[in-house]
């Protein structure tokens, strides 16, 4: 079946708008080759401030603000410059009066850049374009022709498959359909590695065009029926009006009336949607002016009766704008006290904390502090003078008191440490899911030497399944201060044993015990009162300040926990903390 000229003439005619939709988008839309140059012309202005007007218009042509970027580039034109610089100014000036389809002037730039410019390859290329737009079909060819696809660093700067495509337009229009052929198949080809669907569908069409340009109906018509179904996909009106009579001329051509009719329908109802659009959009214009003018009149008419008025009213009005300035200033001016007064009693409240925080630390520091390296000095001293007298069968206690006394100052100022991280918001903190159990092995692996040389026997039972919701690092802090604690008081030979206490679905209680010497209820009601004020521990010998405790009853907080006491002199201590559980509540 072969179409008549008719049936040839009217398809062309439904794809002329679209044969140049590729080149024209290339020339729409700045993409990375445009960036690519904007990158070299930022280069050649470096720090130079003799280029500041050309700087800017490399901004204006990146916010494709055209008429600006002839102004500028004008303006450059009238200050010279050399070769390199002249080529970038028309290029730009160039691409300029292309987006604002003044071709004519845009053709005129294009020629004054020079051959050896970096990006001639797209001078050629928008060269070409102009002459397809023109109908020039052979000079469109020959410059396309030109563009030398093996060169790899001028090809990158163009759309490969928009040249390809052109060319095989150039062909079409000539009647060289074999060519034309080959040059479509190679854009399609490389338009769909892009996946690019608007620009698939007009080559889809062109090529259906120079297939039935041919008589090859049945290759024609693969085509036009899959151009038709991604302009009903991703296709704008336009091009679904468009396919839709493509496929109806040819539906008609294949005595196939039925379809042909569906489609001349779907081509028209295409037609009216642009068509009422259109016309609603007008009409909305319409209305919107009407009201306007309507708008205009009734405040021409309010303004007519306020002037009427204005005459009785002038003196009370002054009067009250006179009076509600004093009372908006007056206002204004107390807010702004109260408002001083608030910053002022905050910033000394802050500063207020800041201080006793301050003075806090120093009297740990200078108190506490020196007097564990006094403590440690005496000791080296009697250690030095038991090795003068040869006393060496004393000299392993007295060694043992002074790891002791080393031991208890370095637990000392690493709570200090973290004390003070915490008190000036310092430090990662990061609440995640753990295993309790694991934790607490981690700590004990650390104590395991001082655990075995004073022969205290260490016990933890928590169940392995057991998960919390904490911070690690807090929680080691946590449970390093209660193994410290409960090795520092108990005597050799003594217990130490952690386990889980039953809790709520949201809670995980648990207890670390010890057989030590306890405390009295004074202190263990002082390291669970809420006095940011220090104390000093009830037994002598023992280096610290009850900073620990302290530490400890902060990092269980952040941690959204709680802590309690149960001790008894001569009886041992019981720590009882609560965790949250892990946040999908399994364990």
């Amino acid at each position: 079946m072969y179409f008549s000229n008719t049936c040839i003439n009217l398809l062309k005619v439904s794809l002329f708008g679209a044969l140049f939709l590729i080149s024209a988008n290339v020339s729409a839309k700045r993409n990375k080759c445009n960036q690519f140059l904007d990158q070299k012309a930022l280069q050649l202005v470096g720090n130079r401030t003799d280029l500041q007007v050309f700087s800017k218009t490399i901004t204006f042509v990146q916010e494709e603000n055209w008429d600006s970027v002839l102004v500028n580039t004008q303006k450059l034109l009238q200050l010279g410059g050399n070769q390199k610089l002249l080529d970038f100014i028309h290029y730009y000036r160039a691409e300029a009066f292309h987006k604002k389809n003044i071709l004519k002037y845009a053709m005129r730039e294009f020629n004054l850049v020079g051959s050896e410019f970096e990006f001639y390859t797209m001078v050629r290329f928008n060269k070409a374009g102009i002459f397809l737009s023109w109908e020039k079909y052979n000079h469109a060819l020959n410059l396309f022709k030109s563009i030398d696809t093996t060169d790899q660093k001028g090809i990158r700067t163009i759309p490969i498959d928009a040249l390809f495509h052109n060319i095989g337009t150039c062909y079409f229009h000539l009647g060289d359909f074999e060519k034309a052929e080959k040059y479509l198949l190679m854009a399609i080809q490389k338009i769909l590695e892009a996946k690019n669907d608007s620009a698939l569908m007009v080559s889809y069409m062109e090529l259906a065009a120079v297939y039935y340009e041919q008589y090859q109906d049945e290759k024609a018509i693969v085509y036009f029926e899959k151009a038709y179904f991604l302009s009903q996909k991703y296709g704008s009106f336009e091009s679904k009006q468009k396919t839709s009579l493509n496929m109806a001329v040819v539906e008609e051509n294949r005595k196939r009336y039925d379809k042909a009719l569906f489609y001349r329908k779907e081509y028209e109802d295409w037609r009216d949607s642009l068509n009422d659009q259109n016309k609603i959009y007008e009409v909305a214009q319409i209305e919107k002016k009407l009201a306007l003018t309507h708008e205009q009149q009734r405040v021409k008419l309010l303004q007519t009766e306020n002037k009427l008025k204005q005459a009785r009213l002038n003196t009370y009005l002054f009067a009250a704008l006179f009076l509600l300035l004093v009372i908006i200033f007056g206002t204004y001016f107390y807010r702004q006290s109260v408002l001083r007064s608030r910053v002022i009693l905050r910033q000394k409240q802050e500063l207020d904390l800041l201080n006793a925080t301050k003075d806090q630390l120093f009297s740990i520091v200078s108190h506490d502090l020196r007097s564990s390296v006094h403590a440690l000095s005496v000791s080296n001293s009697k250690l030095k003078d038991k090795v003068q007298k040869q006393e060496y069968s004393s000299l392993e206690n007295q060694l043992e008191e002074n790891s002791v006394i080393a031991t208890n100052t370095y637990n000392m100022l690493d709570n200090l440490l973290n004390w003070a991280l915490l008190q000036t918001n310092g430090g990662y903190f990061k609440q995640e899911e753990h295993r309790l159990s694991m934790l607490v092995d981690h700590v004990a692996f650390n104590f395991k030497g001082v655990l075995n040389q004073k022969g205290i026997t260490f016990e933890n039972t928590i169940p392995k399944s057991v998960k919390v919701f904490v911070d690690a690092e807090s929680l080691k802090i946590v449970l390093r201060n209660f193994m410290d604690n409960s090795i520092k008081f108990s005597e050799p030979g003594a217990l130490i044993s952690v386990s889980v206490q039953s809790g709520n679905e949201d809670e995980v209680c648990f207890q670390w015990k010890d057989t030590g010497k306890g405390m009295s209820e004074e202190m263990r009601l002082k390291l669970l009162s809420d006095s940011p004020q220090l104390t000093k521990k009830d037994h002598e010998k023992t280096i610290g300040s009850g900073l620990g405790m302290n530490l400890c009853r902060a990092m269980l907080a952040k941690n959204a926990g709680k802590l309690d006491i149960w001790s008894r002199q001569n009886e041992g201590t019981v720590m009882i903390v609560t965790l949250k559980k892990c946040a999908d509540g399994k364990n």
